[in-house]
């Protein structure tokens, strides 16, 4: 063969290889714009990967409560107070310990305030299909990714096994998960243009914040329109078992102060014996437990009649509460704080200014009685 064969030879063989990596860099673009999860995890997800390394002071972990109920940029106007929240929708208390995975190694936290809610109520989604993807699929290709997907149980639900090798098979390619997300046009445009929205701004501006509005008018309301009036707080053995290796973990990193919190509930509590077990065992392995399930008036100033959207999320009135609590809780009795470089001033101004244009948003949502929720992209108009 003369080296002109060989020379273009060569040039074939590059511009196919060219062209199949831009194939698999366009098929993983499209694959993420058919997982159509709600865009607060996305908004939430996405925002905690751009934020700056070793930038942050404190990260909150959790299901919804935690967005919904405190507010980042406020703590920092407040108090100095440099935090995210790393938060998602029901996520189960099986992912925990890979959520911490992805902080410790982008932050060097110097408070975890973790939420005690997805120990405390069961294990109704520790093999839900629907929310551990929204961790998993969502979070970049990694040992961490792999390992994770090893943590599905196999024995609480018949269909467990199916649920792990489904999440398995569609690791590296979830489109062929969500490829029939094409008969729902406006979940797929909203969940790119989220995507879109969160790279563009360098991870948005609210830290995780995502308002819900409405209120309840009290806890002896919640049955006249139609909410749930009693829940009870149990520990499993499968969620004992994650909080011990998640506290364990902790402990191993050399993580300093974790504060395990319970978070405001209008409903009343008809066992708490779950919350009493979780309590001791954070104890156990030197950390705090703060127990705000229905005692939220007389320590954060909650006002049961005016600041829950729902039986279980703070609207905005009640964030701004609860954001001062945990915001003066951090500096105050656990010291953590330090000074915003200049460098970074003008973000955490940003995120102020966006916070309450979203905060207003939503009173004036809920003032008028409309139910809505108010998180980047609406803050962003």
């Amino acid at each position: 063969m003369n080296s002109f064969n060989r020379k273009g030879n060569t040039m074939k063989f590059i511009k196919i290889s060219a062209f199949a990596i831009v194939l698999l860099l366009l098929m993983q673009i499209v694959s993420k714009a058919f997982i159509a999860i709600d865009s607060s995890d996305i908004e939430n997800i996405y925002g905690f990967y751009a934020e700056p390394k070793n930038s942050l002071d404190m990260v909150m972990i959790g299901p919804s409560e935690v967005y919904t109920g405190y507010a980042p940029a406020l703590a920092w106007e407040e108090y100095g107070l440099k935090s995210c929240n790393l938060s998602i929708g029901a996520v189960p208390c099986n992912m925990y310990k890979s959520i911490v995975t992805e902080i410790v190694k982008r932050q060097k936290p110097k408070l975890l305030v973790i939420s005690a809610a997805a120990f405390s109520q069961g294990n109704w989604n520790l093999t839900d299909e629907v929310y551990l993807r929204k961790w998993i699929d969502n979070m970049p290709m990694s040992q961490n990714k792999l390992d994770t997907v090893k943590t599905i149980p196999k024995n609480i639900n018949k269909d467990d096994e199916k649920v792990k090798d489904n999440i398995s098979d569609t690791l590296y390619f979830p489109l062929e998960k969500y490829h029939g997300n094409w008969k729902d046009p406006e979940a797929v445009y909203t969940s790119f243009v989220t995507r879109a929205y969160m790279r563009l701004s360098g991870g948005g501006y609210l830290k995780g914040f995502y308002s819900k509005t409405g209120i309840t008018g009290g806890r002896d309301n919640l049955a006249n329109i139609g909410q749930p009036t009693k829940e009870a707080y149990v520990l499993t053995d499968e969620c004992r078992a994650y909080l011990k290796e998640l506290l364990s973990y902790c402990n191993k990193l050399g993580i300093e102060h974790v504060l395990l919190l319970q978070p405001p509930h209008e409903t009343q509590a008809a066992d708490k014996s779950g919350l009493e077990q979780i309590e001791s065992i954070t104890k156990e392995y030197g950390y705090d437990f703060l127990d705000l399930s229905t005692d939220y008036e007389s320590i954060a100033g909650i006002d049961d009649s005016h600041d829950f959207a729902d039986f279980e999320h703070l609207n905005a009135y009640g964030a701004k509460k609860l954001t001062a609590y945990i915001g003066d809780m951090a500096v105050n009795q656990y010291g953590i704080k330090s000074d915003t470089a200049k460098s970074e001033l003008s973000r955490w101004k940003k995120s102020v200014k966006r916070t309450k244009k979203a905060l207003k948003m939503a009173r004036e949502y809920t003032d008028r009685g409309e139910a809505q929720v108010v998180g980047e992209y609406e803050a962003a108009k």
